[in-house]
């Protein structure tokens, strides 16, 4: 979507060839009580929120010069990327790579979204290092994740090296990772033991927890006590 595409519906296109003009009527705009649309007599110039109208001061009588229209637009830029990024945020935690690749996709300037997501970080609504504690949480109590697979999908979701090593090592020092292992093939059991030849069966059983994410040397370890629970 071009910028002229995503603004349209908020001001008129083809008003810059007609500045200056005063602005003649305010109306609150009926789906929304913090937006108003801006008037040339019968003339829809611009809409814009109940922030941008506040810090630009505009009121009935206000010359709209070609500056001050641009002016209004930018701003409601940063207005519209901020409400995407809230609206993205309410449905589940973003690390501030994947928020700033969606909001991209709608056409905004790269350096409008790094002032929003750098605002939203200050604020405290953005905060890579507890996106990653929780996604570390969720995917070791609930998918029982291994250290290996989620250092790879965060890496994927933007987050830095140094927080990804720094909360992993936090979160798993603690975790009884030969047991989760043991726990993971005894849930398959059956599965694992239709193979018949113990070697394929140990091959199996790597390729299963090295795909869940556990390290070589952890599996190697476990691999004694998963034997003798499943022959048990």
């Amino acid at each position: 979507m071009s910028k002229t595409q995503r603004m349209s519906g908020n001001s008129n296109p083809d008003i810059e060839s007609k500045l200056p003009l005063s602005v003649t009527k305010i109306t609150v705009q009926k789906n929304n009580s913090d937006r108003f649309s801006l008037f040339h007599n019968k003339e829809f110039l611009i809409g814009i929120s109940r922030k941008t109208r506040n810090d630009f001061s505009i009121e009935e009588g206000v010359l709209m010069t070609l500056s001050l229209f641009r002016q209004l637009k930018d701003a409601e830029d940063l207005v519209a990327i901020r409400e995407a990024c809230f609206r993205y945020l309410s449905r589940r935690d973003h690390s501030s790579f994947e928020l700033k690749q969606k909001v991209a996709k709608k056409g905004y300037k790269e350096s409008d979204i790094e002032q929003v997501l750098q605002s939203l970080g200050k604020k405290g609504y953005l905060n890579d290092k507890s996106f990653a504690a929780k996604f570390i949480e969720e995917k070791t109590e609930l998918n029982q994740w291994g250290p290996k697979k989620i250092r790879s999908h965060l890496y994927k979701k933007g987050i830095n090296r140094s927080i990804i090593e720094e909360v992993l090592s936090e979160k798993t020092d603690h975790l009884q990772q030969q047991q989760i292992c043991v726990d993971l093939v005894m849930k398959r059991k059956r599965h694992f033991l239709r193979e018949e030849d113990d070697y394929k069966r140990k091959q199996k059983i790597y390729r299963y927890l090295a795909g869940r994410g556990f390290s070589g040397s952890v599996i190697k370890k476990s691999l004694p006590r998963i034997t003798e629970k499943l022959h048990a």
